[in-house]
This record gives C-alpha cells, structure tokens and sequence, in this order.
C-alpha cells in the first residue's frame, strides 16, 4: 500500500454493492438484483483473497457497508470479518443493515463478532419511505428497532429529515419513536438531491428554509433526548461515538476495499487511492489508483474534515503534520467570521452548532488565506 505509515493505525471499510434495489435518492455505488454480475456470496470470497494479497496489519476498526451487507449469508460475513481480524480483533467493527434483513436469529449469530450495527431507518413514515424507494416499510422498521433493542446489541439509527411531503413535526416524531428502542447512536441528515438519482428531478423544488427549521429543530430534539452532538449529522449517548469515522473525520489511515471506495494512506505525506466504480470492472482489476496529495491539498481536507466534529482542529496536530501555525495562518479569516459561529482556544477551532449551519462558508473563507 503505497504511502502506508506503520507507525500509524489503520481503518478497513469494504464495500458490499449489492441492493435487492435502489432507493430513489442514492448515488452510492450499488447494484440491484437484476445487474447483479456476481453473488454477494462469491464476492466475498473475492474480497478475502484480496484482504490475503494485502497482508493487513491489526486494524483500528472495521466497517462493512454498502449497498446492502445484509444480503450476504451470516456465515460468510462472519468469515469475512475473520479474516480481516487476522492480525488481532479490530477496537471496532460494524456492519450496515438494512431494517427488513434484521432477524433475532442473525442478530444472536454477528453478536459475538460485531460491536456495532448501523440500520438505516431513514423515517417512521409511509409516505415518506414510498418516496424515498425504500424497500422496508414502517412496519418493518419497528420491527427491526424492537429486534435491536432487546438483543441488546450497540445499534445507530440513521434518520433523514427534509423529505418531500414531512413536516418538521414529522421529523420530530421520528427522532422520538426511533428513540424510544434506544439506540446509542443517531445519523440524522437532510435529504440531499444526487445527480444521477430518481429524486434529482425535484432539485427546484428544494427548501432552504424548510431543510434549516428542520434540521434545527431536530438538532434540539435529540440534544433534549440525551444526545451529544458530536459531528454535524451524528449524535452519541454514553461516549458511544463512531470510532471508525472519527478516524476519517481526523484524517487517519484508510484502506477502501470494493468498487467506487477510497482510501487515504499516510500521515504527514498522503496518498489518496480509489478502484473503479464498476463491479464487472474490479472484479477483473481491484487495484488501487494512487495520487499523491500535495501538502495545501493534505491540509486543507484535514482542515474541511475536522470542522465537521465538536472537537475541531487540534492545532499542535495542525503544525505537526502540516507545518501550519492556526493562528498566525488564519488570524486575518477569523476576523471576517461572527463570533457566534465558533470556538477558538490555544488548543483548538471549532465551530459551534450555528458554525455548522455555516460549514461551507467558514471552510471556504479559511481556504481563502493559502
């Protein structure tokens, strides 16, 4: 793995492509049953052999997503998991379910291989769901929240908010219902309109105002609930933060495995890599594509990334991987930004909730002083 620092950790995300089908506003790589070029089965023997040419060291954590993971058999799931966990068992692993996969019997059989299992929920509500493609129902998704909450098992629940037709009381009585089964982690996010995507026709009639009232009140709902607020669209109860994101959020090592993933390898001096996003095409050729990232591109996307966290920029981090001094660097672009909008220590710059609101702009202006 070009650019690989061993002094440093490493996280392992494998990319499970596969979808019964797709729902009406994903532009993540997938596929659904009727392009299928391969079972999820046989790809994950693919998968393995590939995990074996790499020679992994002990991993961070690890992230099986998709797509849909949960269309590959229990068994070879968990065998797939072995062999990443090879070197030693990761702090972290979790794997993405779709509510209508989720059984008492597969839950009680990835329980003792899995820390963490992230099902996405998206609503409560029917129409919403129809209009989002989604397979499952609310029925079924009830039914998968009652499951992971009496097995017990350390579950997010992804929940979208701006869907066309919801209210914001619509978005509230989600985060309640969702809550009441107690998950320790929440996604919540806006309904972001994809190019290439079924709901893209309905960009005109997107909302602003409507996305902001909705995310705001949201936002206060789950604080109200307990949730710490730890990265714009991601809150926590019990520290029980995403380990194998924060390491993204903080820029650390990242090895992609599956067609369209992308990897970030090395500490001070990165490289970023990603394989074709074609299923038929990685299948023949699964290498990486290497770029070297200059040093304003290194720091910069640790600079966008860290912003997204409550922790923010460590600035001794800053200086150590990037030879950039926070304050004298930015001193000038601060000076243009409300103070509202963030936080600024002799440790660290972070944004407040209302600093997030502002992410783009923030980000842009302290782009401006390179």
């Amino acid at each position: 793995m070009k650019g690989f620092d061993s002094q440093k950790g490493l996280s392992l995300y494998i990319h499970i492509p596969f979808c019964t089908r797709k729902c009406s506003y994903c532009a993540f790589y997938s596929l659904p049953s009727s392009k299928w070029v391969i079972t999820p089965d046989e790809y994950v023997y693919f998968i393995i052999e590939e995990i074996r040419k790499l020679s992994l060291p002990h991993l961070d954590s690890l992230y099986i997503g998709g797509g849909n993971p949960g269309l590959v058999s229990t068994p070879d799931l968990i065998r797939l998991i072995d062999e990443a966990s090879e070197k030693g068992r990761p702090e972290e692993i979790t794997i993405e379910m779709n509510p209508e996969e989720v059984s008492y019997e597969k839950i009680a059989k990835l329980s003792g291989h899995v820390d963490r299992i992230s099902i996405g929920v998206q609503s409560l509500n029917e129409k919403a769901l129809r209009i989002l493609g989604r397979n499952s129902t609310r029925k079924e998704n009830i039914r998968a929240l009652e499951i992971l909450e009496k097995s017990g098992v350390n579950y997010n629940a992804d929940i979208m908010t701006a869907i066309p037709s919801m209210t914001v009381a619509d978005t509230i009585n989600d985060i309640r219902e969702v809550n009441s089964y107690k998950p320790s982690h929440i996604s919540f996010y806006c309904l972001t309109y994809e190019e290439g995507t079924p709901l893209y026709s309905l960009l005109d009639e997107r909302d602003e105002d409507y996305e902001y009232d909705s995310l705001q009140a949201g936002w206060k709902e789950l604080r109200d609930l307990g949730y710490d607020h730890y990265e714009v669209s991601n809150f926590a109860k019990g520290g029980r933060y995403s380990r194998h994101n924060i390491n993204y959020w903080r820029l650390n090592q990242y090895l992609g495995l599956g067609p369209g993933s992308e990897s970030s390898l090395g500490y001070r001096d990165i490289y970023s890599a990603h394989v074709e996003e074609n299923l038929s095409l990685y299948l023949k050729d699964p290498s990486l594509r290497y770029e070297h990232l200059k040093k304003d591109e290194c720091s910069l996307e640790y600079i966008m990334v860290s912003l997204r966290t409550k922790w923010g920029i460590d600035k001794k981090e800053l200086l150590e991987r990037f030879s950039i001094d926070f304050d004298s660097t930015f001193s000038g672009s601060l000076k243009e930004l409300d103070k509202n909008w963030y936080s600024n220590t002799m440790e660290s710059f972070s944004l407040t909730e209302e600093g997030w609101m502002m992410l783009d702009s923030i980000t842009l202006a302290l782009f401006m002083a390179f």
